[in-house]
């Protein structure tokens, strides 16, 4: 297969999914070509795995020896890389970054890990976390000359739980306790420690938790206001912060909301939260219906993807993470005056701490504020009481009856 082919089938394919002419062609001559050219000087021209690494060999000599910027390699870097993918599955791959890892493993500790990590059945949102632990206590067992776990014992363990309380926030450390205690369970399971330590790891960690203020529904309808709900992304927008604004969904779900989630019929809601993977049935209000039907109707690209919200240019495909919707509505608090500062908690989860606290203050029980929010822990739904400034006025005691001794 020529590789001059192969490139203009995924000019072709790009222009199937909404990419204008002028941002593929210019691709193809910024990344694609330069290929091109190292293919047919290199060898026959045809596609090779062989003369791909050839070519990625090449541009690192280019970086290293200071004949190329580095956003030029990254660039070429992500072309071989989209050819490459696209030969073996005819499937388009999206810009990304790649984390380096801060911690470099042994094989011996790295073999561990992932065994831990495959044999534990850990919720995707927490597995991150859980390697991250992991990762960090056996990079410190490295550094500290332990290349095996077999003279790893209670001293070490509580040397390192020190070190980390002097390092980190409540909140880090708590995750350290928590997955560690998971590990050494793990360990004395499969043989590589001879007790599970439970008693080491039984001391409790306060997670410092900042009460957060719920958005100021003036400043809500001044930020809804704003939208121009005449435009296809107007009628987007709207409906993603009005699922917020008014059944306080978190962004990860918006994003991942399905049109078969839509019951038109019994007017509701049903999705799976990805943060609990908690199942949850919200009822489908009329202004939201309203805002969901003029888009899905009047705004939508059409296109083959299952969820609702469809970005509006290139690539037409639905949000990788919530981040777009974060920022769209940081982008409308802007327009409609309102301004913000780093950490004031005045981001789109405060559309959430706001339908908490409205549903608190309307005299909702705990229990069923936590069932609508869809919690999978009945303390995360008390922290809207601490919103509710009315009624803890009321339980608050007057010194009436009582004698002030001087």
């Amino acid at each position: 297969m020529n590789v001059n082919d192969v490139a203009l089938r995924l000019v072709e394919k790009k222009k199937t999914i909404g990419y204008a002419d002028y941002t593929v062609w210019g691709q193809y001559k910024d990344r694609y070509y330069p290929i091109i050219v190292f293919f047919n000087k290199h060898g026959s021209g045809e596609w090779s795995d062989e003369m791909a690494d050839n070519y990625r060999t090449y541009l690192k000599e280019r970086i290293n020896e200071g004949k190329m910027h580095d956003k030029r390699y990254r660039a070429l870097c992500f072309g071989i890389e989209e050819l490459e993918t696209f030969v073996k599955t005819e499937k388009l791959i999206w810009p990304y970054h790649k984390k380096e890892k801060k911690f470099s493993l042994t094989p011996y500790y790295q073999k561990i890990l992932n065994e831990f990590i495959e044999s534990s059945n850990f919720h995707p949102n927490t597995r991150d976390d859980a390697v991250w632990a992991c990762n960090r206590y056996f990079s410190w067992l490295q550094f500290g000359d332990y290349k095996t776990l077999i003279k790893v014992d209670a001293t070490v363990i509580q040397d390192y739980l020190c070190v980390s309380s002097m390092e980190m926030k409540s909140s880090s450390l708590y995750n350290i306790r928590l997955y560690m205690k998971k590990l050494y369970h793990f360990l004395a399971d499969h043989g590589y420690s001879d007790t599970d330590y439970a008693l080491l790891f039984s001391f409790r960690v306060s997670r410092e938790r900042p009460q957060l203020p719920a958005a100021d529904p003036d400043e809500v309808r001044e930020t809804l206001s704003v939208i121009d709900q005449n435009t296809s992304q107007g009628k987007r927008d709207y409906a993603m912060l009005l699922l917020g604004a008014t059944l306080g969904m978190r962004a990860g779900d918006i994003i991942r909301l399905k049109l078969k989630d839509i019951d038109w019929a019994n007017g509701e809601i049903r999705y799976c939260q990805s943060k609990t993977s908690k199942a949850i049935v919200l009822p489908l209000t009329n202004d939201v219906g309203i805002a969901l039907q003029q888009y899905i109707l009047g705004g939508r690209p059409n296109c083959d993807y299952d969820e609702v919200f469809i970005r509006t240019k290139a690539p037409l495909r639905p949000y990788v993470d919530s981040t777009g919707i974060q920022c769209l509505y940081n982008e409308y608090r802007r327009k409609a005056g309102l301004s913000r500062t780093a950490f004031d908690g005045k981001g789109f989860h405060s559309l959430r701490r706001s339908v908490g606290k409205r549903m608190i203050t309307s005299g909702v029980p705990v229990t069923t504020v936590s069932q609508v929010l869809g919690h999978s822990n009945i303390t995360s739904a008390k922290r809207y009481i601490a919103l509710d400034s009315v009624h803890l006025k009321e339980c608050a005691l007057d010194f009436t009856g009582i004698e002030v001794k001087s």
